[in-house]
């Protein structure tokens, strides 16, 4: 039982890392529609609890890819690409090192 939760665990873990992986890919590929859509779901001052868990699930999906976007939102076109490249890249090698930092050693207690 407890190497099922474990799986779903990892399972969870992996699709959060790679979307957000997918969001920063999508915004330096297609930035102008990605930017648009993200403008539509996301609410500046939400006033009631729907509003605020949309922006919570825009956050959680979307959420590293316009933060780097608005970071570099001020450079010229085809440094924004490249800076969006290099964080593509690294956020990549750092999703994969978090997602060992936190799973192996859930393996060594749990599976072991």
């Amino acid at each position: 039982m407890i190497e099922v939760i474990i799986y779903f665990l990892k399972v969870i873990l992996n699709c959060l890392l790679g979307v957000q992986w997918v969001s920063v890919l999508l915004f330096l590929i297609i930035e102008w529609a990605i930017v648009d859509y993200y403008r539509l779901g996301f609410i500046e001052k939400p006033k009631s609890l729907l509003d605020k868990i949309g922006n919570f699930f825009m956050k959680l999906f979307m959420g590293s890819g316009y933060f780097l976007y608005m970071k570099f939102s001020k450079q010229k076109w085809i440094l924004r690409k490249l800076y969006m490249l290099i964080a593509l890249i690294l956020q990549g090698i750092l999703s994969i090192i978090v997602y060992y930092i936190i799973t192996l050693p859930l393996d060594l207690i749990f599976l072991r």
